[in-house]
């Protein structure tokens, strides 16, 4: 009898550590970001990005809109190291409403390439609560700077 209690347990505790999640909202955001930068954080204190989204968020499944986000970070890094993102803001705005927020960390790293990976944690304020992933690549081989991503939890 104890056998069979011990694998189960084992596979208990298996299973919540991989369905874990640290960041988690309310509603659930899960969209695809796309957009340019406005303005580098050397020129406005904060490097300002605009574009758009297209996704799910709470029980809509198509959702299209907008988003902003002003960012600040250490110096950008020389190739295969990382910076760290230390704050800004950021909203998304659609027909079915605005959620907003801050920027809590995050990370760039440079591919050596011109693009940096990018990592940071967002913090709901305005529309939800919890908080939310942005996994992403900034660009910077085109003309204008360039920002793909997922927004998830």
């Amino acid at each position: 009898m104890k056998r069979a209690t011990v694998p189960a347990l084992a596979a208990t505790i298996v299973l919540a550590v991989v369905s874990y999640s640290p960041a988690t909202s309310k509603p659930v955001i899960d969209v695809e970001i796309f957009g340019i930068e406005l303005c580098p954080q050397s020129i406005c204190g904060a490097a300002d990005f605009i574009g758009g989204f297209e996704g799910r968020i709470g029980t809509r499944n198509f959702v299209v809109g907008d988003f902003g986000v002003s960012v600040k970070h250490d110096d950008l890094p020389p190739p295969h190291e990382t910076a760290a993102i230390t704050g800004g803001s950021w909203i998304l705005a659609s027909r079915q409403g605005r959620i907003s927020g801050v920027v809590v960390e995050g990370t760039l790293f440079n591919n050596g390439d011109n693009t940096y990976a990018v990592y940071a944690l967002l913090q709901l304020q305005q529309g939800g609560t919890g908080q939310i992933n942005f996994l992403g690549t900034l660009d910077h081989n085109t003309f204008i700077p360039t920002v793909t991503g997922t927004l998830s939890q």
